[in-house]
């Protein structure tokens, strides 16, 4: 078959306000743009955002890193700035100049490692920040076969963005359920939001890989007709003032065993509840995990709590409303979180809501195609994509040209392949049908049509 001929595009251009209209579009097109070179410019950055949008600490922290580890040209990287220019000098596949700067070889107490940092400065998300470098750092390829140290800074414990909790106990163990090594993380001092805003820190400890090659992933169910399982385990982690530890503990328990069974107790193992201190009275936090099986139990296959017969679904609540009682607050936050996580089961979903944007730039760089079941809504529908979710699949399709049906399913760019398409795609030339085909989709969108 002929190849379709070639256009030539200098950079792509990227409006802020699409769609979800905030940080989300900013990380992953720069992620995008520092992993395959592709240049890129986003004018009415985080547009959409009631506070007047512009670039925040958190944003200018990745903004400066993915920078740095690209050798980028940079216009328009300061507080409040709402036009960026973000044009690498290189790829992350561009390993015959050398590792990118970002990766410092050291030794120490004997063990030869590659050190990273990233330091927001305040206590900005440090897990909306890992979602602009996590991938960059993944993707990379290394000349060492030695493991990476990543440290960041800024806040753990902050509102609309993933916890440190949400990273160990969700993110981490469905990246390694789709092909990455096992990833250790130490925390060493908690950042929050609430009750003053506080700086913490933790640490990523990241294997090498054997391949900087991403083999397409499924997370869904074997048999289409399968019924939701019911979780194997459940995870909670409960963090506020001691003084309302106690009353939490028991109203958790008859909330679970309302929604999964009275099955789940801390005496058969099924249920896990940890609390922790959080040393502020205006300071709370809870997660609910659950570990669920892959397939359904036989008599034969008993259900499993092995991380390779098993997927993570999380829900969170950082209380943010007045509190008047820590005890009532704390049985408001249970019953909510409970039954958030329930609505998660039933729905036979393989993500949650809030990994499912994150796994779409995994999709979208994966080789073939990658496929995440969301889950099915009262009506046996499937489950509409977020904002923010869609947000990510228009960024991948703006940068990478990949496409996400209804299934979510994606056929990834195979980054890191030797294949002849993706130099073409980093030197930022598309195929002229495709771009033809994308100006026509983008005109019937401006009309509403379809």
């Amino acid at each position: 078959m002929k190849k379709p001929r070639l256009e030539t595009i200098d950079s792509i251009e990227l409006d802020g306000r699409t769609l979800e209209g905030g940080g989300q579009l900013l990380r992953n097109a720069l992620c995008l743009s520092a992993l395959t070179g592709i240049p890129i410019k986003i004018h009415h950055i985080r547009g959409a955002r009631s506070s007047g949008g512009g670039l925040k600490a958190q944003h200018l922290a990745c903004v400066n890193w993915l920078a740095h580890a690209c050798s980028a040209r940079v216009e328009g990287a300061e507080k409040g700035s709402t036009t960026l220019v973000f044009e690498p000098s290189k790829g992350a596949e561009a390993a015959s100049v050398g590792p990118s700067p970002a990766f410092k070889k050291v030794t120490r107490d004997g063990e030869a490692f590659y050190e990273c940092r990233l330091d927001i400065g305040t206590a900005g998300s440090t897990g909306l920040a890992l979602q602009a470098i996590l991938p960059f750092i993944l993707f990379s390829d290394l000349p060492s076969a030695i493991p990476i140290r990543l440290s960041l800074t800024g806040g753990t414990n902050v509102s609309g963005s993933p916890s440190y909790e949400y990273i160990t106990g969700v993110l981490l163990p469905t990246l390694h359920s789709i092909g990455f090594p096992q990833i250790e993380a130490k925390l060493r001092k908690r950042g929050w939001s609430p009750g003053g805003s506080s700086i913490g820190e933790f640490m990523l400890k990241i294997p090498p890989r054997s391949s900087s090659v991403l083999p397409a992933f499924q997370l869904r169910p074997p048999d289409s007709g399968q019924k939701p399982s019911k979780p194997v385990h459940l995870q909670a982690t409960f963090i506020a003032p001691a003084s309302c530890h106690d009353h939490f503990r028991k109203i958790l328990l008859p909330a679970i065993q309302y929604h999964f069974g009275e099955s789940f107790s801390q005496d058969s193992g099924s249920l896990d509840i940890k609390c922790e201190g959080s040393l502020h009275e205006k300071r709370m936090y809870l997660i609910l995990i659950a570990t669920m099986p892959s397939r359904p139990p036989t008599a034969s296959q008993p259900s499993s709590s092995s991380s390779r017969d098993t997927y993570k679904l999380g829900r969170d609540w950082l209380y943010e409303r007045k509190i008047r009682s820590h005890e009532r607050s704390a049985t408001e936050m249970a019953e909510a979180v409970t039954n958030a996580l329930a609505s998660e089961v039933e729905s036979g979903a393989y993500v949650d809501e809030h990994m499912r944007d994150q796994l779409v730039i995994f999709q979208a760089l994966a080789q073939g195609t990658s496929s995440v079941y969301a889950g099915t809504d009262e009506d046996g529908e499937l489950r509409e994509p977020s904002l923010h979710a869609r947000t990510a699949e228009w960024v991948a399709k703006q940068l990478l040209r990949v496409r996400f049906d209804a299934s979510n399913e994606c056929e990834g760019v195979g980054f890191g392949t030797s294949d002849e398409d993706i130099p073409l795609l980093a030197s930022g030339q598309v195929p002229e049908n495709t771009v033809a085909e994308e100006r026509l989709e983008e005109k019937m969108e401006k009309l509403n049509v379809g």
